[in-house]
């Protein structure tokens, strides 16, 4: 049985299903390239506009396409690309590249790596990063162990991954993103993000995951163990029985929140506020992303993979100087 965990994991199976599938046991968005179409963002959006889900305004082409545009584009905005696993490991951990003004722009355009292929221009939804909302669920014999959550931190901050979520219930989420997956015949784990817009009150779609994200063990923390039920699926097995999920258990992954905390305390002019931890109430119990008293290793691991990167990252500032 596979169940991959990163977009470079999904790529492999994408491109190698048919054989794979003579071996292992996998879910059918991987074989029948609906799950490739959601990965790629210019193809996504697409999707949303033909089946009617808001999304961030967008432009799209090439680097050299992109430079011509900033007379159009609604300022600021974030440019990443279509496919970013294929830079991602230029991208030092960002989702993509911020631009405030037209100046901005051209400097960020110059800065892109070669090989992003199709990039996306993207109206940056305004407001702190608490008014992210999330769904993940499993699509087989209809929705199982939906589960919806409030990011109310991420790393890096403003445009990174959860570093702190929180489970809530968030029932026009979990609408849109069953409606949208089941619409389009999707089967397999998911996991979607939204941002309220708060000019128009509009939840505006960001993006669904075809796998497991790294928040997923909130939802099994919460009694929605999506993955799971993923497994019981593919192996024939019964449904879980569906339970309501626990509220308001808080999830963090340490070191990275640590950062983007201290980062909203000496950046108070960042292009977005600083998000307000207490939108879901308080925390009724917390779970943490890789620490556990039982198996502690990874979580030093993890910390000497930190501390590493962030000796390179200063080592590099030191260098450009």
């Amino acid at each position: 049985m596979l169940i991959p965990t990163s977009d470079q994991d999904i790529d492999f199976v994408l491109a190698h299903s048919e054989r794979l599938s003579r071996h292992y046991r996998f879910q059918d968005s991987y074989k029948d390239g609906l799950a490739g179409r959601i990965m790629d963002k210019a193809s996504f959006y697409a999707l949303c506009q033909q089946y009617g889900v808001a999304y961030p305004q967008l432009w799209s082409g090439t680097r050299d396409q992109i430079a011509g545009l900033a007379g159009q584009i609604t300022f600021p905005c974030m440019i990443k690309p279509a496919l970013i696993q294929l830079v991602k490991d230029q991208m030092r951990g960002q989702k993509g590249w911020i631009a405030r003004n037209g100046e901005d722009f051209a400097q960020q355009v110059a800065r892109i790596p070669d090989g992003a292929g199709t990039l996306l221009v993207q109206e940056i939804v305004p407001g702190p990063e608490s008014d992210i909302t999330l769904w993940c669920g499993y699509l087989g014999n209809g929705v199982q162990q939906g589960f919806t959550a409030r990011k109310l931190r991420q790393f890096p901050p403003g445009f990174g991954s959860a570093s702190l979520v929180q489970s809530h219930d968030e029932a026009e989420t979990a609408r849109i993103a069953e409606t949208l997956l089941a619409t389009l015949g999707y089967t397999g784990i998911a996991a979607a993000e939204f941002k309220r817009d708060p000019k128009t009150g509009q939840l505006k779609i960001i993006e669904i995951n075809v796998r497991p994200s790294l928040w997923f063990s909130l939802s099994e923390a919460s009694g929605k163990p999506v993955v799971l039920a993923a497994y019981r699926d593919l192996a024939g097995l019964p449904p879980l029985v569906e339970q309501p999920q626990t509220q308001g258990v808080r999830w963090k992954y340490g070191p990275k929140d640590l950062y983007s905390r201290l980062f909203y305390w000496r950046k108070p002019d960042f292009i977005l506020p600083a998000p307000d931890t207490s939108a879901t109430g308080p925390a009724s119990a917390s779970v943490r992303a890789v620490f556990a008293w039982d198996d502690p290793l990874p979580a030093f691991a993890e910390l000497r993979t930190f501390a590493a990167k962030a000796m390179q990252r200063l080592s590099r500032r030191c260098h450009a100087r």
